[in-house]
């Protein structure tokens, strides 16, 4: 299906090419020509006609200047030759003399126009470099200087229409040419002959198809350029730009559009906008060929890209230096050499396609069209055809593929987004789900290790501590049997004080494994104790504050707290050294449950350069899993501040 589409593509490209050029030149390919200085328009109806065009063979008189006035009489000039217009008399045979560029002339014609009076126009649009237009001894129009040398002579090639009353008698024209500053002599664009009005439609028409070709490249050649800025890593867009910039430029300022910059900027010497539109095109073609490689490096050759880019400097600098005669003398060997590389691209772009690059068939479509527009006008340029310019339309199809190509670019990334997206949001899915998973887990161990801690605690009050309680009372038994018989052992007083300490430990060590279990109203009696065993074991003084709002407190989180509240304390007594540490319990809104531990220790900076343990992680992860918030900074005044905040899950009886 794709290379049907692709044939389509090409086809409908190379139609609307071709139907544009032919459109150029309409019906005057039936037109009639002059013959020996004449031309016959006696049968054509010139104001319902399209324009007619004053082709044919002209009389040709070399190395004269010649006006009206020359031609009256019996005294007339010999003619030198016929020469046929639109075209240079560069290279033309006369008297076995092939004649050079530079040079001037004069050329006359005879119309003959048929019966009536009719308001008609005359329309002159390139001729190298300066001229004067007579009718029937009336000067109509004059573009620069007409000189017999370089310094005489005033280049201009712009646009002129003048309006020309005609009745039944002959039109003569004598046209007086001068050329000194362009490689090709004479006009080489057609004189039209006809209706005003359609003469400044079909103006009209080819200026409108200017401004939109140039405001088209200017687009997007910013945007490309834009689009390079902000990534960088791909060159392509960057020479795409340029070459766009590049082609307004040309277009701004070459022979048929300086009006356009004329417009905005004044008048301009001719000579620049000769300069500034060659140079444009001298830099385009290194410009392209990067943007292809770029595209496609492994089918493009680096050496030609190299090759391509000193040519164009050479060419540059000769266009800078050198004479503007010279310089478009030089231009041809410069089209020679771009057409030999317009052929190698599009070879290598075949190639791609069969590489199945992406973009290569859009890509190789536009620039097939550009090619044939770019032959078409160097050809024209050289005057080896007789054509009109179309690289604009080139231009603008080549851009329609190329943005052709970059939209499918642009969908393919867009595509793959949207797939990694999606398979980013599946495993995100699945990892959050394994989170959940793991959080689970932990808080499943931590209960495991919880109810472990239950069941060592029960085993040693249910046991050991009742065990070493019955002991107790009967060695206090046998002790004061002893006694009674007045028997006294004095060793029997220390083992009696053993007793009673193991007990207390054993005690302690239970209600420590798992002290809620002993708590009617929740943690906060269980915490008090906590700090008054703590207190008696270190000497150090520790006070206990709460604030609830519930007498009972069935948070799940609560152990944690416990935990925490355990470890903190610990750390302070161990690592801080404190003289006094405050507890505090506030749940006051029921929906945060908030413990405090606060020292006046040594500080955090001090106390990590003592030996520590795993206390601050065992802290945070008991923190992570009741979905609560641990901090621990330095207190004002000094010390350390730990605080860890639980949501309130689950609410008790008010009090």
């Amino acid at each position: 299906m794709t290379v049907k589409i692709n044939k389509i593509h090409l086809f409908l490209a190379l139609l609307l090419l071709s139907s544009l050029s032919c459109g150029c030149s309409g019906s005057n390919n039936a037109a009639p020509l002059a013959r020996h200085g004449v031309l016959d328009l006696s049968t054509t109806n010139m104001p319902r006609t399209e324009p007619v065009r004053l082709d044919g063979e002209w009389e040709f008189y070399w190395k004269q200047l010649l006006s009206p006035e020359d031609f009256q009489g019996q005294q007339a000039p010999p003619v030198s030759a016929y020469l046929t217009l639109p075209g240079s008399w560069t290279g033309f045979n006369l008297n076995k003399e092939k004649l050079s560029g530079e040079g001037f002339a004069t050329f006359r014609l005879r119309i003959l126009p048929g019966p009536g009076k009719r308001d008609l126009a005359l329309q002159v649009e390139l001729v190298n470099s300066a001229y004067k237009l007579w009718a029937n001894n009336r000067l109509l129009v004059e573009g620069g200087v007409v000189g017999k040398n370089l310094f005489e002579e005033i280049s201009n090639q712009s646009f002129q229409q003048v309006g020309l009353n005609i009745e039944d008698q002959p039109i003569d024209l004598v046209l007086q040419i001068s050329n000194h500053h362009d490689r090709e002599g004479g006009a080489v664009s057609s004189i039209k002959f006809g209706n005003a009005g359609t003469l400044e439609a079909d103006q009209l028409r080819k200026r409108g198809l200017t401004l939109i070709c140039i405001g088209s490249l200017m687009v997007m050649g910013m945007y490309h350029i834009v689009l390079f800025i902000f990534r960088t890593r791909n060159a392509a867009p960057l020479y795409f730009g340029i070459y766009c910039l590049l082609w307004m430029g040309f277009s701004l300022t070459s022979n048929s559009n300086g009006w356009l910059l004329r417009l905005f900027m004044g008048d301009i010497p001719p000579w620049l906008l000769n300069r500034i539109d060659l140079i444009c095109i001298v830099v385009s073609v290194p410009i392209i060929y990067s943007f292809l490689r770029t595209l496609y490096p492994e089918e493009f050759a680096l050496r030609p890209q190299h090759a391509s880019w000193v040519v164009a400097s050479v060419f540059t600098v000769l266009g800078i230096l050198s004479s503007t005669m010279d310089f478009t003398s030089y231009i041809p060997i410069y089209y020679v050499l771009s057409m030999l590389l317009m052929c190698y691209s599009v070879v290598m772009l075949l190639k791609a396609i069969r590489s199945r690059r992406e973009g290569a068939p859009y890509i190789l479509l536009g620039f097939v069209v550009l090619a044939i527009a770019g032959f078409n006008d160097m050809l024209y340029d050289m005057q080896v055809i007789h054509s009109v310019y179309l690289m604009e339309t080139g231009m603008l199809l080549f851009i329609l593929f190329q943005a052709g190509a970059l939209s499918l670019r642009f969908s393919k990334a867009f595509s793959s987004v949207e797939q990694l997206s999606g398979e980013l949001t599946d495993k995100n899915l699945v990892l959050e789900q394994e989170i959940n998973e793991r959080n689970k887990l932990e808080r499943e161990i931590v209960n495991i290790s919880e109810e472990e801690r239950r069941r060592i605690s029960h085993e040693l009050h249910d046991g050991l501590c009742q065990k070493l309680t019955g002991a107790r009372l009967h060695f206090s038994v046998l002790e004061r049997k002893l006694a009674h018989d007045g028997r006294q052992v004095p060793e029997l007083t220390p083992v009696s004080s053993l007793l009673e300490e193991s007990v207390n430990q054993a005690y302690d060590l239970s209600r420590g494994l798992w002290p809620v279990e002993f708590d009617p109203h929740g943690l906060s009696p269980s915490l008090e104790e906590l700090t008054r065993r703590l207190a008696e074991s270190s000497g150090i003084t520790i006070e206990f504050s709460q604030e609830r709002s519930c007498e009972n407190c069935a948070n799940a989180g609560m152990i944690q707290l416990y935990r925490i509240a355990q470890e903190a304390i610990t750390n302070a007594v161990k690592h801080a050294r404190p003289g006094r540490i405050v507890v505090g319990l506030h749940c006051v809104d029921r929906r945060m449950i908030t413990l405090i531990v606060q020292d006046n220790g040594m500080g955090r900076s001090a106390a990590a350069r003592t030996k520590g343990g795993l206390g601050m992680g065992i802290m945070a992860h008991r923190a992570k899993i009741s979905n609560g918030e641990l901090t621990i900074a330095d207190a004002i005044g000094g010390g350390t501040l730990v605080s860890c905040s639980i949501p309130c899950t689950s609410v008790a009886a008010e009090v």
